[in-house]
């Protein structure tokens, strides 16, 4: 029998769909909870074989003894059902799902109370459930994969500092953890995500992948300086769907994950939905200051502060010739 742990949030429909999938495929599915209230979200699904895996990362006894006891779980022959051969259980991977959700808007609009919960919860979070589980994964000789953002990433542009950051962070660790599992012969590896259509997800499990801000929030001389170029961005970014929940059918990411945990020589890099691809290029080949003209940036004056309103025309075409080839 196989089993996979998911660390994310249980209410992400990333998480929720994925582990419904592989379920489906036969996978026992574990899912990583630090609270009653989310190991409540995992039990509510009332799947057999979809179930919550407490690891609080805060409490450092409390975590080692979770782990003891999925050892000793997976070490104990599995009987499916009533007079049914025993089965070893085998750990076939950890997925990675860090909280998709970012805060948007300039730097000097970004607290550090936000900082420092953005990195807590998506990177030091993360690396934290990598480190409790790696002695189990090295065991098991599991895969490790890792689901990022992609779009923001490739393209960095301005107002998504902490998606931008984060991201990168994120990668920096695992390529620092594919290198030195790479020398036990453990696989890790990477799924860059583009947009995908969450809505047979179900509403409870709508999630925006990042906080529109609003700049009326925003003190008046930041106002003045950055809001036009704020809102022409967010508007051509919705339009060409980049910050909306419009995108590829999750299938694709089914497969993809499926495929990355059962093929014999897994690529390292995965990219999947709607953009993954066509983004990345954009994001290495395309000049950043014509990525800025094609989001609808234009230069203020700090000293007349004006805000024009940009009429996207010119902006448009060129990002059909994209969506042409997305």
């Amino acid at each position: 029998m196989e089993v996979v742990v998911l660390a994310g949030p249980p209410n992400s429909p990333v998480v929720r769909s994925l582990s419904l999938d592989l379920e489906r495929r036969g996978f026992i599915v574990y899912i990583v909870c630090s609270s009653m209230d989310e190991e409540q979200q995992v039990l509510s699904e009332s799947r057999a074989d979809v179930r919550p895996l407490h690891l609080d990362v805060v409490d450092t006894m409390g975590t080692q003894d979770a782990i003891d006891r999925f050892n000793a779980l997976l070490a104990k022959p599995h009987v499916a059902f009533s007079g049914a051969t025993p089965h070893n259980l085998n750990l076939s991977g950890v997925i990675l799902v860090p909280d998709l959700i970012y805060p948007t808007g300039p730097v000097e609009t970004v607290t550090p109370e936000l900082w420092s919960d953005a990195l807590n919860a998506k990177v030091l979070n993360t690396i934290a459930v990598t480190q409790a589980l790696l002695p189990t994964i090295c065991e098991f000789k599991s895969r490790v994969l890792m689901l990022t953002p992609s779009i923001i990433a490739s393209l960095r542009p301005p107002f998504h500092s902490v998606e931008t950051t984060i991201v990168s962070a994120l990668e920096g660790f695992l390529a620092s953890l594919r290198a030195e599992l790479g020398t036990l012969g453990i696989e890790v590896l990477q799924f860059h995500l583009g947009t995908f259509d969450f809505t047979n997800v179900g509403l409870k499990q709508h999630l925006p992948t990042r906080c529109i801000a609003s700049p009326v929030a925003w003190p008046a001389t930041t106002r003045a300086l950055y809001a036009s170029n704020f809102e022409a961005q967010t508007r051509v970014a919705q339009n060409r769907g980049l910050l909306s929940q419009s995108g590829s059918s999750l299938r694709e990411l089914h497969n993809g994950v499926f495929d990355a945990l059962t093929q014999k020589r897994p690529r390292k890099v995965w990219r999947v939905g709607r953009g993954s691809v066509t983004y990345d290029l954009v994001g290495n080949w395309v000049p950043s200051g014509l990525v800025g003209w094609m989001m609808g940036l234009q230069r203020v004056s700090l000293d007349t502060a004006s805000k024009p309103k940009l009429e996207d025309s010119v902006q448009l075409q060129a990002w059909e010739k994209i969506d042409a080839v997305a």
